[in-house]
């Protein structure tokens, strides 16, 4: 069946946090920073409210990548999401404008959490220097439409508003996603990492992502 990119609406939000746990729930960070079934439970409903609340944001472009199958779709009916981005828009200095907050799960590691929020944020102060960008926060496929080119279509919107507006994209890759991103055109600029524990119960004592920004 033929994918086709969209903007995402409200109604996407429970499909997303669905992708988003079925992408991420095995990363190594998510599980450490959420421990517990029931915490990561309640995970999905936190990923599920915060895509409604930036669908809704105007300096937030969320999009999904749906599998369109024009006959056999029933009328009235919107197909069904497969992958989902959110692109976070450039923010410039002096300008007023605050995102709606996460609100963590009752259980969440905070200490981990504070720690790899805190390390990410002088990561790009280090790498951009200020200089404002489009942020790939989130990227995420559902495991059964892998490979069929939903996440390319997806990186490809920032591309183009990188040439329109001249910034650059900036991003935090898992080091498995680290080769979908090279082909993409984005160059790595350093690593950032977060110690999560002593390495025991199946949890790595060490925590590492790329930092890549892609150039107009």
């Amino acid at each position: 069946m033929p994918l086709q990119r969209d903007y995402a609406i409200p109604a996407d939000a429970r499909q997303i946090a669905e992708i988003h746990m079925a992408a991420f729930g095995a990363n190594a960070m998510l599980q450490a920073t959420f421990p517990t079934p029931s915490v990561r439970a309640a995970l999905h409903e936190t990923i599920r409210a915060k895509a409604a609340a930036d669908i809704q944001d105007p300096r937030i472009t969320v999009l999904v990548v749906r599998e369109s199958d024009t006959c056999t779709q029933q009328p009235h009916t919107v197909p069904r999401v497969v992958a989902f981005a959110k692109w976070s828009h450039p923010v410039r200095q002096g300008e007023d404008y605050t995102e709606s907050p996460w609100v963590w799960p009752e259980g969440t590691d905070r200490a981990i959490l504070d720690a790899w929020t805190n390390a990410t944020e002088e990561a790009q102060e280090r790498v951009l220097g200020g200089r404002p960008c489009y942020r790939l926060t989130f990227l995420g496929t559902d495991p059964a439409h892998e490979k069929r080119g939903a996440g390319s279509l997806l990186v490809r919107w920032g591309i183009d508003r990188s040439g329109e507006d001249g910034v650059p994209l900036y991003l935090e890759s898992t080091l498995e996603a680290a080769p979908f991103d090279q082909n993409h055109g984005f160059v790595s600029r350093e690593k950032v990492s977060v110690r999560m524990g002593g390495g025991g119960n199946c949890v790595p004592e060490l925590y590492e992502e790329i930092i890549f920004i892609f150039e107009p």
